[in-house]
């Protein structure tokens, strides 16, 4: 491998894949040249990220002033949308679903002819106990 500095930089950037890595870590273990370029690099980013940010009065680079640039975002209207749809389904199903039919307990013994009650220990309990008549 060739001194690999524009790989040192972007491995200073992240922007190596593993495989790229891996052999630039294994050259700068063997390679001082590369060892002191990759420290000299670190010191000169550490250095500019030291500097404080200056703001620059307005109108002294007019290219750098900032441009107010308006976004269009739809994603408002589309929850909106998605919610008024949603509200009209449930609408629609409440006028066309029938009622639900009530069901008393007059109402079942009519069709039954049985007698019935919430409560089980409700009248007397039968018992059938069969006989056993011995043959004899």
């Amino acid at each position: 491998m060739t001194h690999p500095s524009e790989l040192i930089s972007a491995f200073l950037d992240g922007e190596l894949n593993d495989r790229e890595r891996s052999d630039l870590i294994r050259h700068l273990g063997g390679c001082g040249k590369c060892t002191v370029e990759l420290e000299d690099m670190q010191r000169v980013r550490a250095a500019i990220r030291s500097l404080p940010v200056l703001e620059l009065p307005a109108g002294l680079i007019p290219e750098a002033d900032p441009v107010v640039v308006p976004l269009r975002s739809h994603r408002g209207l589309w929850a909106g949308v998605a919610a008024a749809v949603v509200i009209v389904v449930i609408a629609v199903a409440a006028l066309v679903t029938p009622p639900a039919a009530s069901t008393s307990i007059d109402h079942l013994n009519s069709l039954y002819g049985a007698r019935s009650s919430v409560d089980p220990a409700f009248g007397p309990a039968k018992v059938v106990v069969p006989s056993l008549e011995t043959a004899g």
